[in-house]
């Protein structure tokens, strides 16, 4: 087994899975149980479980007791996530990490030599990973190496040809290995030269979308000034009516910090077509709503179902209040107080577009 074991990873729950798999590349034959006792659940704040890894059968009981939520908010579960034992028993690890106990976690690892060398927050809307860098252990180097000296000594005369081979052709693979290490080296060249090639490409194209977006606060810049000079002349002000409460939507481009912010930049959470679950990218958005909400105790919402058109009225309230409920519960499980959330569905009755997948959504409204 290795005594250190390195961790790169993107995204902060794929990087604490990384640090499980990198426990068991040095503890091949853990347990469940030793596996929990290493981590225990109180390095996760909001663990709904006492263990951060529970055996893959077990996470069904996870549900939620509407029955609309189900383990995957939870738990990872997918066949390239789930940690395989040396027993075959197959384990599910808590998905759900803030970054204050992602930090804990990782300080945590320390203890068993696992290092995580670097980390990367994921971007949007794209799936994070990890990756394992290890030495074997020096004893176990030693260990081949007595084995080879022992079938050596088996077979002495055998050896005394090999040396004498050897002398013979000492020569000729000297000639043969200069190649080679030119060959390494220009294919080591070549790795180098396509990773710097494909770095360039992403900057190219990280500079075009930053013009684009100049281009467009341009455009909007003018289209604003149009319009202030066509309502320069306004008729007499009328009595104003009470505001109506309004409506956020989640924008995956950046974590709200003010309360104002909702208002701006969220979009609305979107859902599989006739059912309740949350898309990924609609938990990236849920995740950094609660996110806001934390920092920032004072803020109630009222959360807002919706669905398209498709399938009748009845069914289609129904699955809007399943829709609310579902972020409702989502948000708990991050760490927010139930007494600040309330849940309501409108069925199909506001659509916001023709795209019926943009009318499968949430909408978050701040309770004043």
């Amino acid at each position: 087994m290795p005594s250190e074991v390195k961790v790169y990873g993107t995204g902060q729950s794929r990087t604490v899975l990384g640090i499980a798999n990198a426990y068991l590349v040095m503890h091949p034959d853990a347990t469940l149980e030793e596996l929990n006792q290493a981590f225990p659940g109180d390095l996760n704040s909001s663990n709904r479980s006492e263990t951060i890894f529970v055996d893959i059968n077990d996470a069904e009981k996870f549900k939620s007791g509407t029955g609309n939520s189900t383990y995957e908010m939870f738990f990872f579960e997918k066949e390239d996530e789930v940690i395989t034992l040396k027993d075959g028993r197959k384990v599910a690890m808590l998905e759900l990490w803030q970054k204050t106990d992602f930090d804990k976690m990782v300080e945590w690892a320390k203890q068993y030599n696992i290092i995580v060398a670097d980390y990367k927050d994921n971007e949007y809307f794209k799936k994070g990973g990890f990756k394992l860098e290890y030495e074997e252990d020096a004893a176990v180097a030693g260990a081949v190496a007595a084995e080879s000296d022992a079938a050596a000594a088996d077979s002495a005369d055998e050896k005394s040809e090999g040396e004498a081979e050897s002398t013979d052709t000492q020569s000729d693979d000297a000639a043969q290995a200069e190649p080679a290490a030119e060959n390494a080296e220009s294919d080591t060249n070549a790795e180098d030269e396509k990773a710097a090639e494909e770095q360039q490409n992403k900057e190219k194209k990280k500079k075009r979308a930053i013009w684009w977006i100049l281009l467009l606060l341009i455009i909007l810049i003018l289209l604003l000034i149009l319009l202030i000079r066509g309502c320069s002349k306004q008729p007499e002000p009328q009595p104003v009516a009470p505001e109506p409460e309004e409506a956020v939507v989640a924008d995956t481009t950046a974590v709200a910090d003010t309360v104002d912010a909702i208002k701006t930049k969220f979009n609305a959470a979107q859902f599989v077509a006739a059912k309740a679950d949350l898309t990924e990218s609609s938990k990236l958005v849920l995740q950094e709503l609660a996110e806001m909400m934390t920092k920032h105790p004072e803020v109630k919402l009222k959360i807002v179902g919706h669905a398209s058109s498709d399938g009748t009225q009845k069914f289609n309230q129904k699955l809007s209040e399943e829709r609310a409920k579902v972020a409702v519960d989502y948000l708990i499980s991050l760490g927010i107080s139930a007494d600040r959330l309330q849940s309501e569905g409108k069925g199909s009755s506001e659509p916001i577009s023709e795209d019926r997948e943009k009318n499968r959504r949430t909408e978050f409204i701040v309770i004043k």
